[in-house]
């Protein structure tokens, strides 16, 4: 070991400066020295946070088996943070780290082999399986749920049969053995689920969890025979799982490619769904009332704008085709205030360049000038709480409404915005199709800010002073 080495290990473990300990754990990374894993092993149980961090950083950097086992004896510290810290490094070290946590796996005490199991299952390599096998028949009902929840993660299809035992073996492990069974998948797998689903339907009194993990997986594997078994079973399953159903269905659907109508009588099951709490449960009510047209559903749609992109994209792709849709996105944007107003406002924008475009030189428009003028002026006082972000979808919508009066307009509010807002406002305006838009930007030709003129110049691809003025003269 050279000196260097030597000294940096000695202030790593004994210097009182906590800087100092921090960047000796550091330097000690570039070497290879085995006994700077030891140090390191040591210095992981360090009071200062910066000097903890930076030892898990160096023991990253080394890497492999060795360091894998360097770590692993802290799982048996009493201080939790040291455990919790040395099975992070573990977990992020992967593969090296398996033959290191084996032993583990048959600890006298049952916290020790709980969190093995839990690293190895992050991990998720099929290596270990046969040494977690034995561990679904652990005396301690915590180690078996946490094997069955690894052997789940790690996902290997050899393991359904050591499952469904423990499933029939131990009665408070059904929810976790159907859960690891649904992430597994295979056609063993949902048949079982199946199985499971239709005892539970003709036993009628059901734990609620065990359902919920039932139709979950169903949910997750299941064919056009599941939806068959869902349907059939509809009016079995109460609140609030029948917002899983319903997922199941639209999932199933989906990814088997089935047409699917629900019947009529489920249209307020829906309209509960798409309120969930879980988005996904949500996204999947927004794809099935598609095929329900009334303007209940339609105001109910556009109040969920906002909650994710994908909902953002699902409600607006079925708007074009909902009737009364205009004036029922205008009621929504006048009376509420909810987090999808600037996705209403691109809505607004996106209905009217499509109705304008299909029935321009026809007295057949789905709506109202009136409605154009009123969409207009909603839209323009959204810009007082609108975020920088929004002025583009914005300023996009009031050029698709009227775009004389987006150009008033746009250089009304400008005019008031900082130097640095202009040229932000200028980049979006750039970007948006039209001539009103250029027509705008080049009213700031002879702005006193040199940043808006040079950024009027790059909008509109003019490459010196002189002709950005006289377009302003000609405009």
């Amino acid at each position: 070991m050279n000196e260097n080495i030597k000294n940096l290990i000695c202030q790593l473990l004994t210097d009182p400066d906590p800087d100092v300990r921090r960047r000796a754990a550091e330097d000690l990374s570039e070497y290879k020295d085995r006994n700077i894993l030891t140090v390191l092993s040591i210095a992981l149980e360090d009071e200062n946070k910066g000097v903890e961090d930076a030892v898990a950083r160096s023991f990253l950097n080394l890497g492999g088996v060795s360091a894998a086992r360097a770590i692993v004896h802290h799982l048996e510290d009493e201080n939790i943070v040291s455990r919790n810290l040395a099975a992070k490094l573990l977990i992020k070290l992967g593969e090296p780290s398996i033959h290191a946590l084996i032993p583990y796996l048959k600890d006298s005490k049952k916290d020790v082999r709980k969190i093995a199991v839990d690293i190895l299952g992050e991990i998720k390599n099929k290596e270990p399986l046969e040494y977690l096998f034995p561990l679904l028949h652990d005396p301690d009902p915590n180690v078996l749920a946490a094997t069955l929840e690894a052997i789940g993660n790690i996902g290997s299809s050899e393991a359904i049969e050591h499952i469904c035992n423990s499933f029939h073996q131990y009665p408070f492990a059904h929810v976790v053995a159907i859960e690891a069974m649904g992430k597994i998948g295979g056609d063993v797998a949902r048949d079982f689920i199946e199985n499971k689903f239709k005892e539970a339907m003709i036993n009628g009194e059901v734990d609620r969890i065990y359902l919920f993990a039932l139709l979950d997986a169903m949910g997750t594997l299941g064919d056009g025979e599941t939806l068959e078994v869902l349907i059939a079973n509809y009016e079995k399953i109460k609140e609030p799982l029948r917002d899983i159903l319903i997922h199941d269905v639209v999932q199933i659907s989906e990814r088997c490619n089935l047409e699917f109508q629900f019947e009529d009588n489920s249209r307020e099951d829906i309209l509960k769904a798409l309120n969930n709490y879980n988005q996904n449960i949500q996204l999947s009510a927004a794809k099935a009332l598609a095929q329900f047209k009334d303007p209940e559903v339609t105001k109910a749609l556009l109040l969920s704008l906002g909650i994710s992109e994908e909902m953002d994209f699902v409600i607006i792709v079925q708007m074009s085709t909902r009737p009364q849709v205009f004036k029922i996105a205008l009621e929504c944007l006048e009376n509420s205030s909810f987090q999808g107003k600037c996705q209403l406002i691109m809505l607004l924008g996106k209905l009217a360049n499509e109705y304008i475009r299909t029935y321009f030189g026809t007295s057949n428009y789905p709506f109202e000038l009136s409605d154009l003028d009123k969409a207009f002026t909603l839209t323009a006082e959204y810009w007082r709480e609108a975020t920088q972000e929004d002025w583009e979808i914005i300023a996009n919508t009031l050029f698709r409404l009227d775009c004389e009066r987006a150009t008033t307009f746009l250089y009304g509010v400008m005019i008031g915005l900082d130097p640095w807002s202009r040229v932000h406002m200028i980049n979006q305006l750039a970007t948006v199709k039209t001539h009103h838009a250029r027509s705008c930007i080049l009213r700031f030709a002879k702005d006193e800010s040199e940043a808006v003129r040079e950024a009027v110049m790059l909008a509109l691809n003019i490459d010196n002073p002189e002709n950005a003025d006289n377009m302003f003269k000609r405009g």
